[in-house]
């Protein structure tokens, strides 16, 4: 299944951030990527390069707690991850595991980079979303 850009609006809120030239000009940057059910797409501790856009498919996010891996998350159409490594050029902060077989939409950091130095609320936006994140991961590991 493809996403258009009206649909690409319509399902993440970091495109809602961006009229329709940026997001015009993410997605020309961006590439797809097809994952098997049980692949892991990225490990916690990696470089993160890109960030994902799930088209079709469901992906386990998982992280390492006191007492081994935990769930985090099941994100599923139209949901994104691996936004806070891009963002912030850290390491990987989970490992996401392809639950089912994958259709995602990868953009790589510069593209990223690139189109989000035009659009500071997009880059809010994603940043926003991220720090959400990463309180509610925090409570999560610690349950």
């Amino acid at each position: 299944m493809d996403l258009d850009l009206n649909e690409l609006a319509k399902v993440s809120r970091l495109f809602e951030a961006l009229d329709a030239a940026g997001r015009h000009e993410l997605l020309k940057l961006s590439h797809r990527k097809q994952v098997k059910a049980g692949e892991v797409i990225f490990r916690e501790g990696d470089p993160g390069g890109e960030f994902y856009v799930i088209t079709n498919g469901q992906v386990r996010v998982t992280a390492e707690a006191l007492e081994g891996e935990k769930e985090i998350a099941r994100l599923g159409h139209g949901q994104f991850f691996g936004e806070m490594a891009v963002l912030n050029g850290d390491k990987r902060t989970a490992t996401c595991t392809a639950l089912a077989d994958c259709d995602l939409v990868a953009f790589p950091s510069a593209a990223v980079e690139k189109v989000l130095a035009k659009y500071p609320a997009a880059r809010e936006a994603l940043h926003r979303v991220g720090v959400l994140r990463s309180e509610d991961t925090m409570q999560k590991l610690m349950e």
